[in-house]
């Protein structure tokens, strides 16, 4: 896991060191750049999977971001003793192209190759991991939009690059086009709990890193992570008495996990101390996603004081498997259509976000319901069998019976943003702060961002 940036043009070393230097937390145990034919990528570092330096270079060039979890398989074939997921991406390029490597890749992935003077950016078809470009000031990249501010580059200059995309640029000219996806299959109305169970439990193995940290609310999504994952320390955080504490705790408690629980009380001045760093962070000074991402940086933050580098998300099973409440009044062909639009912008909604709060305390997240296989099953599975009786998740309910107690099975949990007690704070602290009347947190927090 790491950071990724790139230029071309003029001074493109140059723009390249000072895009490394702003997303330096993304990778703290090193970095390296590369230029050819007035082409610079670089790298930061964050050592968790083999040994091998970036960017990795021999004739064309590769930067890498993510985790290839299937690259040891993939490296036998290929007849490569490596114990880097970058290294065996590299020599799957150079065997048989960019478009052939992706067809190939489980995992999670944003990357940069070079080779005559043409830069191919890839991106997951999930979007798990984040990518940014720009061609405001020549064509520029990087994993943070705020690496591209850095080099001059205005808001309105930079784009994302699409989930499951490739954009080549060359002499000028960009070309993007769809590379990888999720392909649809015969909807199952059988067996669906079994082999979602199955699917879920393969996902968090391949994802497991010892050690190893979960993102803990004590809701569905979260406590079937810890009930796979037994050796994991459990990180949560919300504001002292708020409903996640309680419901944490119980949840740890039920799971017979209550000593690996590390449960974070805030206090006010820790909030109103964080809230300028996750502005910072995430880019957005949006109330909602402000509100959303300080419990994730405080367990984050906490998990990496605690000496962890991978954390495990429940991110992306609402999408999946009807989750939200919004989801309730709609027929099974409009929740159908519903969750794969939702599906189609995890991305910018939520998994941006997650990522860029995670790696600011150098944490790299890992979501195992966004899996390419329990994505490709959910997307399967019968909508009737999502929301039922007014149940949602209850396909996901149904597989996590196998291993949770009824109580975690069946309860249904607040959003993070209110039963942590943090939005609500937020606001005291905007009027303390003087805000007052209509949109006074938005104000408030708008007001913090321009101050950076």
């Amino acid at each position: 896991m790491c950071g990724i940036a790139g230029a071309a043009g003029k001074d493109s070393e140059k723009s390249v060191r000072k895009m490394l230097e702003v997303i330096r937390h993304r990778g703290p145990d090193g970095s390296g750049i590369f230029s050819q034919s007035g082409i610079s990528i670089g790298n930061v570092l964050l050592k968790i999977t083999g040994e091998k330096t970036q960017p990795i270079s021999n004739c064309g060039a590769l930067t890498y971001n993510g985790e290839i979890y299937n690259f040891r398989e993939i490296a036998k074939a290929l007849d490569l003793k490596t114990d880097s997921d970058s290294e065996t991406l590299f020599e799957m390029i150079k065997s048989g192209g960019i478009e052939t490597a992706v067809g190939e890749l489980d995992g999670d992935y944003a990357f940069a190759y070079i080779e005559n003077g043409k830069i191919s950016l890839v991106r997951d078809p999930a979007g798990v991991k984040p990518l940014y470009y720009s061609t405001g000031n020549g064509f520029a990249f990087a994993s943070e939009k705020k690496a591209l501010y850095t080099i001059g580059e205005s808001k309105s200059e930079i784009k994302t690059l699409k989930p499951g995309h490739m954009l080549t640029f060359c002499a000028g000219n960009i070309i993007e086009k769809k590379v990888s996806g999720f392909p649809s299959g015969e909807i199952l109305a059988k067996d669906a709990q079994d082999l979602l169970f199955e699917a879920i439990e393969r996902s968090v193995k391949k994802r497991q890193f010892v050690p190893c940290a979960i993102a803990f609310s004590g809701g569905l999504d979260s406590s079937l992570l810890a009930a796979l994952c037994r050796d994991a320390k459990l990180y949560s955080a919300g504001m002292a008495g708020s409903h996640d504490i309680g419901q944490t705790e119980k949840a740890a408690m039920l799971l017979e996990l209550s000593d690996n629980l590390h449960l974070h009380e805030l206090t006010m001045d820790e909030l109103e101390s964080a809230i300028p760093a996750v502005i910072r962070a995430i880019e957005s000074c949006d109330p909602m996603k402000v509100s959303i991402a300080l419990p994730l940086f405080f367990a984050s933050k906490d998990a990496h004081r605690d000496g962890f580098r991978v954390m495990l998300s429940g991110q992306g099973a609402d999408e999946l498997f009807a989750g939200y409440k919004r989801y309730e009044s709609m027929k099974p062909s409009e929740l159908g259509i519903a969750l794969k639009k939702d599906l189609d912008n995890i991305a910018e909604n939520n998994l941006e976000r997650d990522d860029a709060v995670t790696m600011a305390n150098s944490v790299e997240l890992r979501v195992p319901y966004l899996d390419r296989n329990v994505i490709e099953l959910a997307l399967r599975i019968a909508p009737e069998l999502k929301i039922h009786n007014g149940i949602r998740k209850y396909i996901l309910r149904l597989a996590a019976g196998k291993i949770l107690p009824d109580e975690l099975v069946w309860k249904e949990k607040k959003a993070a943003q209110y039963s942590s007690g943090i939005y609500s704070a937020m606001e005291k602290i905007a009027r303390k702060n003087g805000y007052r009347g209509e949109r006074a947190l938005g104000r408030y927090l708008g007001e913090l961002k321009q101050q950076d």
